[in-house]
């Protein structure tokens, strides 16, 4: 009997040793999962500014686009460019 009461005790000892190492790895796995959102998070923000950036570029290229094209059709338009004198 002694054996098995041994055994019982062995028993309890490593099943409260698991719980407690189950307990420990949901923490980490916790702290890794909010990581993991926040890094997320911060990409998307990321993505979301850099999409902006590109746009405003964009919009700066076209507009010089359009300043330059008038340029030339005001200098097309202007007969007394073309005269040699």
């Amino acid at each position: 009997m002694v054996d098995n009461e041994l055994l019982n005790a062995i028993e309890y000892l490593l099943d409260k040793k698991l719980e407690l190492m189950e307990n420990k790895f949901d923490e980490k796995f916790e702290s890794v999962e909010k990581r993991f959102d926040s890094v997320e998070i911060q990409i998307k923000a990321s993505e979301r500014m850099l999409k902006n950036e590109i746009r405003n570029s964009e919009y700066l290229i076209l507009d010089e686009v359009e300043r330059v094209h008038n340029i030339l059709e005001k200098h097309i338009h202007d007969t007394n460019k073309h005269l040699v004198g």
